[in-house]
């Protein structure tokens, strides 16, 4: 038992008469080390996850789903702590693409990464960005699953991400409205990969990333099979 955990708030912590911290800190001792999965969604601080990160060292599956308090540097402190890290998912959370570096080069298992974000259709050139893909292009050649849902990136780091990355199996682009995937792009680099979803792909199935980020939202869904 306790070899999972999955934790998953609405967004209602003013409501709450309880400390869901303090209860996930009692479900991380009660695993003894053997957690190997652990799920934490609409809240978790750097303190908490360093506590998970000094108690879990066999983790293989971390998400942090709309963890808006943690930050970069606390981050950083917990995965590198994390060696055996196979699945990463940092969805709606403020990290930089130097923290997304540091967790690939310190878990040199990782084959899946979902990183989900919910930018405007109507972006502009000034929002281009491909941090997030050069640092994954860098320091993540094992990879087989990506998910960058909303993302920045352009062709550019596209292109890094598909050479750096050799592995790549499923590739999800859905809303990365600054990417074009018309002529040779398209034709030469996605051949070696079994399943691309292009930006303007259908949302369906996607399960928090169809919305505006607020922290009322209540969503239903709590399926993340997405490959």
């Amino acid at each position: 038992m306790w070899r999972k955990i999955d934790m998953e708030n609405l967004g209602d912590l003013g409501d709450m008469s309880y400390d869901l911290e303090v209860m996930c800190r009692h479900a991380v001792d009660r695993s003894h080390g053997g957690l190997v999965e652990i799920d934490l969604r609409y809240f978790g601080t750097d303190e908490l996850l360093e506590y998970i990160a000094d108690r879990s060292s066999n983790l293989r599956t971390l998400r942090l789903i709309m963890c808006y308090p943690l930050a970069d540097e606390g981050f950083v402190e917990a995965v590198v702590k994390l060696p055996l890290l196979e699945y990463l998912e940092v969805s709606h959370c403020s990290l930089s693409g130097e923290s997304l570096k540091v967790a690939g080069q310190s878990c040199p298992n990782l084959k899946t990464l979902k990183l989900n974000s919910e930018p405007d259709p109507k972006f502009n050139d000034d929002e281009c960005n491909d941090e997030d893909a050069l640092a994954i292009a860098e320091s993540m050649p094992e990879l087989r699953h990506l998910q960058l849902f909303g993302n920045f990136l352009t062709n550019t780091g596209l292109n890094a991400i598909l050479e750096g990355c050799p592995h790549l199996e499923h590739l999800d682009l859905r809303r990365c409205f600054n990417v074009n995937l018309s002529g040779d792009l398209a034709k030469q680099r996605f051949e070696r990969i079994k399943e691309v979803k292009r930006p303007d792909d259908s949302i369906a199935g996607h399960p928090y990333g169809t919305f505006p980020i607020d922290f009322g939202y209540q969503y239903g869904s709590s399926d993340y099979d997405w490959y």
